[in-house]
């Protein structure tokens, strides 16, 4: 045996070695669910800095890549989530996680700029708190895969004005919340709320999510959506977006949550009387959608 292939030999040993080390510490966890989840996470990560010869600066990049990412999360901002989302790791953990039979809507990202105490409205609010864009008017049902009402649904709902900021990301005050609340549904199921066209933007790149894209994909913008999440102790969460049809960016999202079934009309009107029987003297939109919600054991 050469030296070379000593030194070879001599490494993997080590290798091997120190990932015993390191499992058999592990394997003492006393919650079997975390255990299984922290073993796979060991193996995984060992064999990548094995496979991919993860040099030592490498890895000191990584650990400043995950320090940048913390330094920016805060109530209303997770950067974590917006990276789990730019590689599709969020889309896997639901497609995983959360089946959904056939008719029933399908559930994405939550993303990085929810908050869960967003104030409550009343069916028909107006939630826009002032922000800027094309009056939109949502309305709809909430039920179940038998069609029957989720009759204690409250509907989360926040979005993104037509600069396309969230008011997280806009001098952001808890007292002033816009595009977002919550909306008590009727014992029917049926929500109705006013707002603002969202519109497509692009995802924060002044941290660790910049760097990351700007050194690999270059594909950083989001089409243009509403993010809903719906509260009930009578069926299954849900989190989802609903999709401008014909949005900018429809097909290259950066954190891959489009999905066909997602798509839908935001349908334009000329100035006249809407739905809810308001005189509009403008043009404005209107987003008629049912959500379709599974209640585990029925």
């Amino acid at each position: 045996m050469d030296t070379l292939q000593a030194e070879t030999e001599a490494a993997r040993e080590t290798e091997k070695a120190i990932l015993a080390d390191v499992r058999a510490r592990f394997e003492a966890t006393e919650n079997p669910r975390i255990r299984e989840l922290v073993l796979g996470l060991i193996d995984h990560l060992h064999a990548f800095v094995r496979e991919r010869k993860v040099t030592w600066s490498e890895w000191e990049y990584f650990m400043g890549f995950l320090a940048r990412a913390a330094a920016v999360t805060k109530d209303g901002r997770n950067e974590f989530i917006a990276l789990s989302d730019s590689i599709g790791i969020s889309m896997q953990v639901l497609a995983a996680s959360q089946p959904k039979p056939a008719g029933a809507t399908i559930p994405t990202l939550i993303g990085p700029f929810f908050i869960d105490d967003a104030p409550v409205f009343p069916i028909g609010a107006d939630i826009s708190g002032g922000a800027s864009g094309q009056p939109l008017y949502a309305y709809g049902r909430i039920l179940d895969t038998r069609g029957e009402p989720v009759s204690d649904a409250i509907l989360n709902v926040w979005q993104s004005d037509d600069r396309g900021l969230y008011d997280v990301q806009d001098n952001f005050d808890p007292e002033k919340m816009w595009g977002r609340g919550r909306i008590k549904c009727d014992p029917e199921g049926r929500y109705a709320f006013w707002s603002v066209m969202p519109t497509a933007y692009p995802a924060p790149m002044d941290a660790a999510l910049g760097d990351l894209i700007r050194n690999t994909t270059g594909r950083y913008w989001r089409p243009a959506h509403l993010h809903f999440a719906v509260e009930t102790k009578t069926a299954d969460s849900l989190a989802t977006h609903i999709f401008v049809r014909g949005s900018e960016h429809i097909d290259c999202d950066v954190a891959f949550g489009v999905r066909p079934a997602l798509i839908t009309d935001f349908t334009e009107h000329a100035p006249g009387v809407a739905p809810d029987g308001r005189d509009m003297n403008g043009p404005y939109r209107t987003l008629n959608y049912d959500f379709v919600m599974t209640r585990s054991g029925r």
